[in-house]
């Protein structure tokens, strides 16, 4: 019994130590853990802006391209990257802003490009090393000292005396995260320079946003916000438009929105105002190509599609021939000859009157006594005189087809061909028997 109680005792002892070395080692910690987006917010990354806008009475169209550009009121916010990609952009947006428009850039972006050279604003630094050099400086005081007094009651401070680096650590102080922008929120406050204040004079805002060297190049401000990091915006006019400047890309998104004032100097940046348009360009993009192709040459695709589908149907395997084979047989020997006369006659035609010329002569000499001795003069009084009066030769042209001459046309020597030819062919009709001595002429007396 007393060796139970024993037991017992130092079961508790060790629970209770242990429960003490528990609490004791342990430290309670709040952590801020950001909620999912729900509804139109979880879609919609500019939710936030067109409710703030739409308060103001303003309207918000998100574009993702530059053109056309906005109405000559209205306000565009260029975030595009590529937005310079078309040089000739440039100059039309510069005559949008001197006709009356509102155009807000960050600074990264006036840095990174070779146009927007018109808009009389600078940049002397990157705009995030005051923001993050300030948050780097709160982050080290608070874990060296909590007695540092370098911070004053909005969370800015002046960076610390530098300290030696950790290992593996780079020692370069955090941009700027947008992302996460309410970790870097110091008071603005539109100063002395502004003319046109957004809203009541004087105000200060509490802006969760980066700030830097901004600065006025030959134009005078006519709204400036600033803190102790530096100028966070600037508005200059041009033209009979304006531009506005921040140090960075604002966050404008769902999240950063609603840290502290931003929405209040969201609206101040975009001037929002009764009736006013805002276009929010983001990265460029186009339909694809085939939509493209089908929205602006329906018909030559469609043309283009139906030749192609009618190119692999030729080529598709065939049970049969694609026409019927004509007969086999044997040409006969007028075709073969006929075949033989037309391609010499579309090749060499000299050489086929020739070839007539000569059968002619054949033909006549056994008609005719002595033809080898008679001119052709001769010669065709005498075939004359043996055709009659049966045939009628005319003399004049078969003396001009036997003796056709440098002929250059094909046709010229086919119509000497037949006209030689056809005397032949007159000539065969005539009984071989009927022979007629050279220089005889008229008919035959008894």
């Amino acid at each position: 019994m007393r060796n139970a109680w024993i037991l017992r005792a130092l079961a508790t002892a060790v629970i209770v130590a242990l429960t003490a070395w528990i609490v004791h080692n342990t430290a309670w910690v709040e952590v801020d853990v950001d909620e999912p987006l729900r509804g139109a917010a979880a879609t919609d990354p500019h939710y936030s802006l067109r409710k703030v806008l739409a308060a103001g009475g303003a309207t918000l169209e998100v574009r993702t391209a530059l053109e056309p550009l906005p109405p000559a009121d209205a306000t565009l916010v260029l975030n595009s990257t590529l937005w310079d990609v078309f040089p000739e952009r440039d100059g039309r947006l510069r005559a949008w802003v001197e006709a009356g428009g509102h155009l807000v850039v960050n600074g990264a972006q006036m840095r990174a490009t070779e146009t927007l050279k018109w808009i009389p604003l600078g940049f002397a630094a990157p705009p995030h090393r005051a923001a993050s050099a300030a948050s780097a400086g709160r982050a080290a005081s608070a874990a060296q000292d909590e007695d540092d007094e370098g911070a004053d009651e909005d969370g800015d401070a002046a960076p610390p005396p530098r300290r030696r680096t950790p290992p593996g650590k780079s020692g370069q102080p955090a941009k700027f995260d947008t992302a996460k922008a309410w970790r870097n929120c110091a008071s603005l406050e539109e100063t002395s320079a502004t003319t046109q204040p957004a809203f009541e004079p004087g105000r200060t805002y509490r802006g969760c946003m980066a700030a830097g060297p901004l600065r006025p190049l030959g134009a005078t401000p006519t709204w400036l916000l600033a803190g102790v990091r530096g100028t966070a915006a600037m508005r200059v006019p041009v033209g009979r438009g304006s531009v506005t400047a921040t140090a960075a890309r604002p966050a404008f998104d769902n999240r950063g929105l609603l840290q502290a004032d931003n929405a209040l100097v969201a609206a101040a940046i975009l001037q929002a105002a009764p009736g006013r348009a805002v276009w929010l360009i983001n990265d460029e993009a186009r339909e694809p190509l085939l939509l493209w192709l089908w929205h602006q040459a329906r018909t030559p695709l469609l043309l283009g599609v139906a030749a192609t589908l009618l190119a692999l149907w030729r080529l598709m395997v065939r049970f049969g021939p694609r026409q019927a084979l004509p007969p086999r047989a044997r040409r006969s020997m007028g075709e073969q000859v006929r075949g033989t006369g037309q391609f010499i006659a579309g090749t060499d035609p000299q050489a086929l009157h020739a070839a007539t010329r000569k059968a002619f002569d054949d033909v006549a000499r056994t008609r005719i006594e002595s033809y080898a001795e008679l001119g052709d003069a001769d010669r065709i009084i005498a075939l004359a005189a043996l055709l009659a009066p049966t045939t009628v030769l005319d003399k004049a042209a078969l003396m001009g087809a036997l003796n056709p001459g440098p002929l250059s046309a094909t046709a010229q020597w086919l119509a000497a061909i037949a006209a030689v030819e056809q005397a032949r062919r007159a000539l065969l009709r005539t009984p071989a028997s009927a022979t007629r001595p050279a220089g005889a002429a008229g008919t035959d007396t008894p």
